[in-house]
């Protein structure tokens, strides 16, 4: 026990606890400068761990809990544990243990949507809400949209296009439908969000304190091995299947899927795009020409980066995958 709490690991662990607790009360009476707060509030129960061990980062992260819960009550103090301090110890282990950086992101991820899933779980508990509930008061934020359009005059506008109150009630419910299909996706691209923020600003910090971090590719050097585009596959046949034969469940999860690999081929069109950024070193101009036609044809440049992305998943065009194999 002396050498698990040494006198060293209680002083740092009362000291980075006392530090997570402030910012963690800063970004409570101070909504401002959360998105700061939202960055670097894990940073310090991952030094207790890196710099101790596992049972150090847990006392401190349950001690930061407890001033949190002093000075804001203890219901922020419960759902604050929740969103940071499993992510916070998850990262300490990772980054003490010399974890490669895709698996720490791909178990931060894990890890924040498990605890994504217990907040909105506990919410619904304690302010005793069901999910039926929920969707209810999901569909009828329709009606109060439709009531701010027409108090603002902006129906008119719509009836002047030639749309109608009851179609832009039907518009507006099928976006409503869509966003609870495909809520399980956003979910998982919140918490990879979540994930890799925290990564890349615990990275930074560590760094900087002299901390060992693992590396990272390039942007330009992302990429996945060809096998990944069997999930896009069954996501396509299961949303196909389910829309034919009438199985929601199916086609929802088909859908889901969609979405997902339509962000993973997104970002790595945009890591195709940064490669040959680099291989024919354009100028700063081009590259800001480039950039500006982007930004102007948007939607067509996020499919025209999709379809990029899924090129190079199938056919490997910047030999990446084969360079991994030879090494």
């Amino acid at each position: 026990m002396q050498k698990l709490l040494s006198p060293r690991s209680l002083t740092e662990g009362a000291l980075m606890a006392a530090i997570t607790a402030i910012i963690a009360l800063i970004s409570t009476y101070l909504p401002f400068i959360n998105i700061f707060s939202f960055l670097v509030i894990a940073v310090p129960i991952i030094i207790v761990v890196i710099r101790n061990n596992l049972t150090a980062g847990v006392i401190a992260s349950i001690v930061a809990t407890f001033l949190v819960s002093i000075m804001a009550g203890p219901l922020i103090a419960f759902f604050f544990y929740l969103q940071f301090m499993p992510l916070a110890l998850a990262y300490g282990y990772l980054f003490k243990n010399k974890y490669t950086a895709s698996k720490i992101l791909a178990i931060g991820t894990f890890v924040a949507v498990i605890s994504t899933i217990l907040i909105m779980l506990f919410g619904m508990i304690i302010g005793q809400i069901d999910f039926e509930q929920q969707k209810l008061a999901f569909y009828q934020t329709v009606d109060r949209t439709i009531a701010i359009y027409e108090d603002y005059g902006m129906m008119e506008k719509f009836e002047t296009q030639g749309v109608s109150k009851e179609q832009l009630r039907t518009i507006l419910t099928d976006m409503a439908s869509f966003f609870i299909r495909v809520f399980p996706t956003l979910l998982i691209i919140g918490s990879v969000f979540t994930a890799a923020t925290h990564f890349i600003m615990a990275r930074i910090i560590l760094k900087k304190f002299g901390h060992d971090v693992p590396s990272i590719l390039p942007f330009s050097q992302w990429h996945l091995p060809w096998y990944v585009v069997w999930g896009l596959i069954f996501g396509w046949a299961g949303y196909l299947i389910g829309d034919i034969y009438g199985q929601d469940t199916l086609r929802i999860l088909g859908q889901n899927i969609l979405i997902a690999y339509g962000v993973i081929l997104f970002i790595l069109g945009l890591s195709v795009l940064a490669y040959y950024f680099k291989k024919f070193k354009l100028t700063n101009l081009s590259r800001l020409l480039l950039i500006m036609t982007a930004v102007m044809f948007f939607s067509g440049f996020v499919l025209m980066a999709i379809v990029i992305g899924l090129f190079d998943l199938v056919l490997d065009q910047r030999h990446l995958n084969k360079e991994v194999k030879e090494n």
